[in-house]
């Protein structure tokens, strides 16, 4: 699915911006070869080039457009080389130190028909190409654990974001209620507008995997929900994440999610609240997690 030139190049602006966040990746990577896989435009491989200047960076991409900015960016560079391939397939004549996979594991499940049998088949490819103690390292989306949560717009703008959002999203089935509370009882009611949801003291009863998909995405600009809106960027836990690997015979080095500084301060502090009920009350609750890092060694 591709995206407008104007669209393209707000994904790429995004893509530049949140390129130091993914610096914490560099503690955990084994120098030598280092394939950035699902490179873009080539914001980390630059970072990866700076951080480790004996290193051979493979910037692979599998987007004619994503590779033809990597050749230009890195027209002469002998330090890193170019190529076009998906994830899936990829291989490589040489034995990989470190492959990195940042932001492109919710990419390959979603435009695979939403299978997580090619996320298992990447990771296979991965681990063939891997030397031994070699490290794959994700930073991705990801799916906090199961529990139902209750969310509450600060304002007209989110309320209206959300409503777009759950008539737009159509990877999964959305369920959700708008209602109050009457004691430790949820009534549903849905109000008329954002005024009658506001003086009613309204909340939207949700599951807390779809208010993270939610709002991992509702701030995006509304060229790229076409496309962004048809992703599903959390596609398993990290408890999950974690037990395919150790399946595939990786051994897990660290693992962590965390939301994204930028993510509360400029967004979700602004636009939501979020609550859950505890012994009959309502309290607010910390924000799913929006991001993972995920670094696992082969055995």
């Amino acid at each position: 699915m591709d995206r407008t030139a104007k669209g393209q190049k707000l994904y790429v602006s995004a893509m530049e911006k949140s390129a130091l966040d993914k610096m914490r990746l560099f503690p955990f990577v084994r120098e030598k070869m280092i394939v950035d896989m699902g490179a873009g435009a080539g914001a980390l491989t630059v970072l990866l080039q700076q951080k480790f200047p004996q290193s051979k960076i493979i910037a692979v991409d599998n987007s004619p457009d994503m590779i033809a900015r990597l050749k230009k960016r890195f027209q002469g560079n002998h330090q890193i080389e170019v190529i076009k391939s998906n994830a899936e397939t990829f291989s490589y004549s040489s034995a990989i130190d470190t492959i990195l996979f940042v932001s492109v594991i919710h990419e390959i499940f979603s435009f695979n028909h939403y299978s997580h049998q090619e996320v298992i088949k990447t990771f296979h490819q991965a681990q063939k190409l891997l030397k031994k103690g070699g490290r794959l390292l994700i930073r991705d989306g990801v799916q906090p654990e199961q529990e139902t949560l209750y969310l509450q717009p600060k304002h007209e703008d989110a309320y209206q974001r959300f409503n777009k959002f759950t008539e737009s999203f159509k990877v999964r089935p959305l369920v959700f209620s708008e209602g109050i509370f009457q004691k430790d009882s949820f009534v549903q009611h849905h109000p008329r507008d954002f005024d009658e949801f506001k003086k009613g003291h309204y909340l939207i009863e949700m599951h807390s995997q779809d208010i993270s998909e939610l709002l991992s995405k509702y701030f995006y600009p509304l060229e790229n929900w076409r496309i962004e809106l048809s992703e599903q960027f959390g596609i398993w836990t990290l408890r999950e994440y974690q037990h395919i690997l150790i399946e595939l015979g990786f051994y897990i080095v660290y693992a962590e999610t965390y939301v994204l500084p930028y993510l509360l301060k400029t967004h979700y502090t602004k636009d939501f609240a979020v609550c859950k009920l505890e012994n009959g009350l309502l309290v607010k609750t910390p924000y799913p997690p929006s991001t993972m890092i995920l670094v696992a060694e082969k055995t």
